[in-house]
């Protein structure tokens, strides 16, 4: 038996060590004989020690008590048991779940286009007022974001090149319609998989790339430190991007969709013996400008989607080195499923 003090308050609770010791099969009676106060500490020790106790099997009792004290406990104990009643009633509701996910899909739609409203702004109206950009930073970028994505997207394009064609010719030499496979290919990789390929490429390397650089500032605190110095971080990490982005991804769809029709016009000259002439002719005949011009506008599209994306899975990172990691996932699913969708889309209009 323990004898407590006339105030059972934060000091005593931190000074009896009572916490510590709770062993299975223990027994504790705790003597409130000379006890004439007990503040919010103290019950929240007392009801600490109860749970403790049952949970490793034990025996706590309380004893000695004055009808006042032992109203404020009684009290407090139907509070806490009322409010878990209430929280698991509300937790374990599927109206309660089914609008906790509504209103969190509302605000994250709600962040995530504020975020798009300030890329676009500080990258254009902005970037007039107040240029906060390191120097060079554009340049480093585009070499970064484009010219070392070159290499991984040529080879990619060129094999599903192959692989279309191929397939297609299979199909088309049994009818005796191997010419066709000329305006197969080479409208589909102008207008569907060359953007497409390579915005999926990108989401997955420049997409994650962005948002794991972003993370790591936002839990190393730089981008508090940039915000302390009176630099707008937005402007400074996510302008050079949008630009550099924004200017190499039309390019980069251009040369998948060139490496794409070199892998159909071989296929083309091994399986139907199909010359180069003939391809180039019928190949001339099918493209147009504006197969081109749907193709670099879905490319420049899908590039704002992707820094977009990348940007806000970066900025919204709260945690350490485990936060950094979920967020980049999170952030290359998000950026090939909406990719897909918004070419999905594409494909209706264009």
């Amino acid at each position: 038996m323990i004898k407590a003090p006339p105030t059972l308050d934060r000091s005593w609770v931190a000074a009896c060590g009572l916490l510590g010791g709770v062993k299975p099969g223990n027994r504790l009676t705790l003597d409130l004989s000379d006890t004439v106060r007990v503040d919010s500490a103290g019950v929240c020790f007392l009801e600490l020690l109860r749970r403790m106790y049952r949970e490793q099997g034990g025996e706590f009792n309380l004893q000695g008590a004055n009808p006042r004290i032992a109203n404020q406990l009684a009290d407090e104990k139907k509070t806490v048991a009322a409010s878990a009643a209430a929280n698991t009633t509300a937790k374990d509701g599927p109206v309660q779940r089914v609008g906790s996910a509504t209103a969190e899909a509302l605000g994250t739609s709600v962040s995530a286009l504020s975020m798009l409203a300030e890329m676009f702004y500080w990258s254009t109206i902005g970037f007039f007022k107040r240029q906060n950009i390191k120097k060079g930073a554009l340049y480093e970028q585009m070499y970064q974001l484009g010219y070392k994505a070159v290499g991984i997207i040529a080879l990619l394009s060129f094999l599903i090149g192959i692989v279309l064609s191929l397939q297609s010719a299979k199909q088309l030499k049994t009818l005796g319609m191997g010419i066709f496979l000329v305006p197969l290919i080479g409208i589909t990789m102008i207008r569907q998989m060359g953007p497409l390929l390579t915005a999926i490429i990108l989401a997955g390397r420049t997409g994650s790339a962005t948002t794991a650089e972003i993370a790591t500032m936002v839990v190393g605190e730089e981008v508090d430190a940039l915000r302390a110095m009176g630099v707008n971080p937005m402007q400074y990490i996510m302008a050079p991007k949008f630009w550099a982005i924004s200017l190499t991804m039309p390019l980069l769809s251009i040369i998948a969709t060139a490496t794409g029709i070199l892998g159909g016009y071989i296929i083309a000259y091994l399986y139907l013996d199909m010359t180069s002439s003939m391809f180039m002719r019928e190949l001339a005949k099918v493209i147009k400008l504006e197969h081109i011009l749907a193709g670099c506008f879905k490319s420049m599209v899908f590039a704002w989607l992707i820094i977009w994306i990348g940007c806000y899975f970066g900025f919204r990172v709260r945690g350490g080195a485990e936060a950094v990691g979920r967020e980049t996932t999170s952030s290359v699913v998000a950026g090939i499923f909406i990719i897909i969708v918004a070419n999905a889309l594409f494909s209706f209009v264009m």
